[in-house]
């Protein structure tokens, strides 16, 4: 499954610019070759149709800054908006995501499967992180396909989905009753809880086409599907657990990606779910995170 030899569903280009090597077969690739600091334009080309081939992709001995992180980042879009948590001094855009040695729980931030920040009108189209300080083991992030969640499907179950919308908030994530919580594990960042961004409800299809792509997409997102439109709440719960459970249970439609310094990953969160690993307890691990604005997903 993790072979960079195996077979995969991606289209086959001819890359001029850069090396892209399969990192998984339902998803992901490892791109060589390019000095993330000062790319050409030919190189962004590329980038761009390897982000758009493989769903996520992976760079390694990166040496970025802030500056140089933000950069990279416009070249897809303008920021998207971060409605929990604040960026770094003099960098409003770049997160930064943090678990010292000494935290008494091996609570992650986003520890949990999900899309980044579906709740919004035009969810972000992509999340840039970058491994500043990284343990020796454990915190891999697992990456999960909902262009083959959908194709999975038996064609009745997506027509199905296909006329079907769902309920997104971060009321479960972002509520004020994780206030406590938050502030009891995550002892070293400041989230955010409560208020309109958290309890807001916004309805996007079941069932989306990628705007690049043109793929079918199973737009389900973890912990931000909260229901399904019209039906009532235990119907949609039994049906968005059993969409959940074939998107992250089937070890096929997986990568894993073991995290070095330097490393830097991308993924679309148009068509991919991702957990970080909560498996490094002691050890410290310090992530830069910037996100791209997306557009309204559309159905079919």
């Amino acid at each position: 499954m993790f072979s960079p030899n195996a077979e995969t569903n991606a289209v086959k280009r001819d890359y001029q610019h850069i090396e892209v090597t399969p990192y998984g077969a339902a998803l992901g690739a490892v791109v060589t070759g390019v000095d993330l600091r000062n790319p050409t334009e030919e190189q962004m080309a590329e980038i761009k149709w390897a982000i758009t081939d493989h769903s996520a992709i992976f760079f390694r001995g990166q040496d970025l800054t802030p500056e140089d992180q933000e950069r990279f980042t416009t070249y897809f879009g303008e920021f998207g908006v971060d409605p929990f948590v604040e960026g770094i001094d003099e960098h409003p855009n770049v997160l930064r995501l943090l678990k010292e040695a000494d935290e008494s729980t091996n609570v992650v931030f986003g520890g949990t499967w999900h899309s980044d920040w579906s709740f919004q009108d035009q969810p972000p189209s992509y999340t840039i992180l970058f491994g500043k300080d990284i343990p020796p083991y454990g915190g891999d992030t697992l990456f999960a396909s909902l262009y083959n969640a959908y194709e999975s499907l038996s064609p009745t179950m997506q027509g199905i989905c296909e006329s079907l919308n769902v309920v997104h908030s971060a009321k479960f994530g972002y509520g004020d009753h994780m206030a406590d919580l938050y502030e009891a594990v995550l002892e070293n960042m400041d989230v955010k809880t409560g208020g309109e961004d958290a309890n807001r409800l916004k309805t996007h299809p079941m069932v989306t086409v990628h705007p690049e792509s043109g793929k079918k997409v199973l737009f389900i997102t973890g912990i931000y599907s909260l229901a399904i439109e019209g039906m009532h709440l235990h119907e949609s719960q039994l049906l968005l657990e059993t969409l959940q459970t074939k998107i992250v249970e089937n070890p096929l439609n997986l990568c894993r990606f073991r995290w070095e310094p330097g490393s830097m990953a991308m993924w679309d969160n148009r068509c991919v779910q991702h957990l970080p690993m909560a498996d490094y307890q002691g050890q410290r691990r310090e992530m830069l995170r910037t996100i791209v604005s997306g557009g309204v997903p559309t159905g079919v």
